[in-house]
């Protein structure tokens, strides 16, 4: 008797390839759902670490660290182009980062940018990186043009921070006059005082006239400054992906010399290092980034992750920004992470990031 062998049929195997396809189709967005999962819950636990050295900081020095600053003039600076020092507060808190070396090898009588701290610069520290953030390179270069340098007292040439390790979170430091009107609709916000609506950090500082050995003292803000209490105010939150700007997930380059990629590109402070990373004042964007010709508008969160604007060069920011769905996490007073819906009111943005406006924030 002749035995004879059952094979597949085309529509068999079709059917098999079909149902395969399905499966892969249905598993990969759980896969990569994982993945972010994972990506976020490793940013979440940069901040909690960046919170936690901040405490530490303080109870060193009784205050957090100072946000930003430029120590020196042009005509008195010792390091390149007349900055004597500069710090921030990301490299302020590197030892309780456990980056003691880092922070050592850091020469605190130049710059930034001087060839002295190249080195200590060029680190890539992981804490200050979230994984959810697409990388162009592992560093950022970028030079400031002579002209800008000059005009803010910084230096008479250009500066250059070649390769410098990224930092995906900054300091919030206000809420700009122009975001509360906007979000309280408003033509001029009435407050009493608009000094309420600082961050703990209070400010952008830097002066050239006072004494070298001062620069050394902290003089960031305090946790009894936070009268508004610690778990109701902001202290840093992500920014991620600058020095590029991106609008609603898409990265924009310069087409100018003078619009605002251009400007994001030499001082919007993605490196850690850079002094730059010390000042944030949120006035918003409108809900495309920014494409228009106003600045200003009501989306403080993942339109854009402009630090600046060609009219103001430190100031105006967009708002938060970061690479997880729906929003984006901040570290707040008390050294808690929370993680930050970008459909929520901008008034309770505002009132987390002020320190001592005195208004009650509900559940957020």
């Amino acid at each position: 008797m002749r035995i004879g062998r059952r094979g597949f049929t085309l529509i068999e195997l079709l059917v098999v390839i079909a149902i395969i396809a399905v499966l892969v189709s249905l598993l990969l967005p759980a896969v990569q759902q994982a993945r972010e999962a994972a990506r976020r819950t490793q940013c979440k636990n940069n901040l909690k670490q960046i919170g936690l050295a901040f405490h530490n900081y303080a109870d060193t020095y009784g205050r957090f660290p100072i946000p930003g600053l430029f120590w020196g003039n042009l005509a008195g600076g010792g390091g390149v182009g007349g900055t004597q020092t500069s710090n921030v507060w990301s490299l302020a808190i590197l030892p309780y980062l456990e980056q003691t070396n880092v922070y050592n090898s850091y020469n605190f009588t130049r710059s930034a940018w001087d060839p002295a701290n190249a080195a200590a610069g060029q680190a890539k520290l992981a804490a200050y990186l979230c994984p959810s953030t697409p990388r162009v390179s592992s560093g950022t270069t970028y030079t400031i043009p002579a002209a800008l340098a000059a005009g803010g007292g910084i230096s008479s040439t250009a500066l250059t921070l070649t390769d410098a390790g990224a930092n995906d979170y900054i300091c919030t430091n206000r809420v700009r006059p122009e975001f509360l009107n906007i979000v309280y609709n408003v033509a001029t916000y009435t407050s009493s005082n608009t000094d309420q609506m600082d961050g703990w950090a209070m400010g952008f500082l830097g002066n050239a006239a006072a004494p070298q050995a001062a620069w050394a003292m902290p003089s960031g803000g305090s946790i009894r400054d936070m009268t508004d209490g610690t778990s109701n105010t902001m202290i840093v939150g992500e920014v991620a992906g600058r020095n590029t700007l991106y609008r609603k997930g898409k990265a924009v380059a310069p087409a100018t010399a003078t619009d605002e990629a251009a400007y994001q590109s030499i001082i919007s402070g993605g490196a850690w290092v850079d002094p730059f990373g010390g000042n944030w004042e949120v006035t918003g964007r409108p809900y495309d980034g920014g494409t228009g010709a106003t600045w200003n508008g009501p989306c403080f969160m993942n339109c854009s992750n402009a630090k600046t604007n060609p009219h103001r060069a430190l100031q105006d920011a967009a708002g938060l920004y970061s690479w997880h769905s729906g929003g984006a996490q901040v570290v707040l007073g008390d050294g808690s992470v929370r993680f930050l819906s970008e459909n929520m009111s901008g008034i309770t943005f505002a009132t987390l990031v002020a320190r001592a406006d005195g208004k009650v924030i509900g559940e957020f």
